[in-house]
C-alpha cells in the first residue's frame, strides 16, 4: 500500500475524531472562531496526538527491552509513522536560506513478516538506526550549528522493498540578502563577470529560493507548520522539457523550460550562454520552477509545497553539458501545532 493510501484513512480517522471534538467544543460559548477554523484545528490537534500517541508506544517498547509482545505494525505504516514523528518533532519549514545540503542514506527494513513488522523492531529501529541516520547526516551538514536547521526527511522504501532510503535536506540560515544579479548557471560560481558569492550561491540556488519565498505562508500566530507523508518530485533530465515556443536544439537559449546547455550546440558554453542574466533567463527559469512545483501541488490531493533543492552541474562525459537539475521537490500534508521543535543532535 503507498504511503498516500495509509495516509488517507489516517487523515479519515482523524477527520472522524476532529469532527466529535468540533461539536464539543461548539458548547463551550467562549469559542469565537469560525466553524471552518475550528475544523482546521482539531485535524491538526488529532494529527498531533496520532503522531505522540506512536511515539509514546515507541518509548514504551524502548523502555522495556526484555518485553515479549507479539503486536505487529503494517509495513508503509510504519515508514509513514516514522517519517511524521521526525517531521513533526524536529524538522523546520519556510525559514530563509542561504545555503542547503541533501544527504542519503539506506538501511535495511527489520524483519517483515505477512507485510507486517513486530512493534518491538519498529521501536528498535526507529531509536537505534532511522534517527541515528537523520542525526548523522545533520552533523554532516559543513554549516556552524548555531545557524544550521534540519527542514526535511523523506523516507522511502526502496525498489526492492526490504530496505529504506532516508533522505535530509539541512539548511544554513544565515542571513543572506541577495540583489537582483545576473548569476552564473552553477558549481557555486556566484555573480557574473565579478564572481561574488562565489563558492556560495549560482543561478540555481538562487531560483530554490524564489520557490521558497513563493510558496512561504505563515502559520497561525503562536504556532508552526509541521509536514506528514511527504514525497519527492524531481527532474534530473531537462531534454525531456522541451521549451514550445523555441523548439530545441536551437541556440543554447531557454532551448528547454529546465536550464540545459550544450557545447556542440549554437556556439557552445561561451560567458553569455553560462551567464544568465537576472530580468530574462533567470526570470524564465524561476517561473519554470515555480510551475512545474504548482502542477505537482495540483495533482496531489491536497499537499503542499515544503521545500525545495536545485543544482546546477556541469558534465563532460559523455557530452560537455552544463544544467540545472531540480532534484528535490517535497510536498505533504500540513498541520499546524503549538509544540515546540528540538534540536536533532539531541534527541
Amino acid at each position: 500500500m503507498k504511503k498516500n493510501n495509509i495516509l488517507t484513512i489516517a487523515i479519515l480517522t482523524v477527520f472522524l475524531s476532529a469532527t466529535v471534538f468540533f461539536i464539543n467544543a461548539c458548547k463551550k460559548s467562549t469559542f469565537e472562531q469560525s466553524d471552518e477554523k475550528k475544523i482546521i484545528d482539531n485535524k491538526s490537534s488529532s494529527m498531533v496526538n496520532y503522531i505522540l500517541n506512536f511515539k509514546k508506544k515507541m518509548e514504551y517498547y524502548k523502555n522495556n527491552p526484555g518485553l515479549k509482545s507479539n503486536e505487529k505494525k503494517q509495513v508503509d505504516e510504519s515508514v509513514t509513522d516514522w517519517e511524521s514523528t521526525i517531521n513533526l518533532i524536529y524538522c523546520y519549514s519556510y525559514l530563509e536560506l542561504s545555503d542547503v545540503v541533501v544527504y542519503d542514506t539506506i538501511i535495511a527494513l527489520p524483519t517483515i513478516s505477512e507485510d507486517s513488522i513486530l512493534m518491538t523492531d519498529v521501536s528498535d529501529k526507529y531509536y537505534n538506526e532511522i534517527v541515528y541516520a537523520v542525526q548523522s547526516q545533520y552533523f554532516q551538514a559543513p554549516f556552524p550549528d548555531s545557524v544550521k536547521k534540519l527542514m526535511v526527511v523523506d523516507l522511502e522504501k526502496t525498489v526492492g522493498g526490504d530496505s529504506l532510503s532516508i533522505t535530509s535536506m539541512i539548511g544554513n540560515t544565515i542571513p543572506c540578502d541577495m540583489p537582483a544579479y545576473d548569476w552564473y548557471w552553477g558549481e557555486k560560481q556566484g555573480v557574473c563577470i565579478s564572481h561574488q558569492y562565489i563558492t556560495e550561491q549560482d543561478a540555481a540556488t538562487i531560483a530554490a529560493q524564489n520557490t521558497r519565498n513563493y510558496f512561504h505562508e505563515n502559520p497561525p500566530q503562536g504556532t508552526h507548520w509541521y509536514f506528514i507523508n511527504v514525497e519527492n518530485h524531481f527532474i534530473k533530465n531537462p531534454v525531456l522539457y522541451p521549451n514550445p515556443e523555441n523548439q530545441p536544439p536551437n541556440d543554447n537559449f531557454e532551448d528547454y523550460l529546465v536550464y540545459y546547455a550544450d557545447a556542440n550546440i549554437g556556439n557552445g558554453l561561451t560567458e553569455n550562454v553560462r551567464c544568465l542574466e537576472n530580468a530574462t533567463e533567470l526570470a524564465f527559469y524561476k517561473q519554470n520552477y515555480i510551475n512545474f512545483t504548482q502542477n505537482w501541488i495540483d495533482d496531489s490531493n491536497g499537499k503542499k509545497f515544503k521545500d525545495c533543492f536545485y543544482e546546477g552541474k556541469e558534465k563532460t562525459y559523455p557530452i560537455h553539458i552544463i544544467l540545472h537539475r531540480l532534484k528535490n521537490t517535497w510536498i505533504g500534508f500540513r498541520y499546524h501545532t503549538e509544540i515546540a521543535l528540538n534540536n536533532v543532535d539531541n534527541y
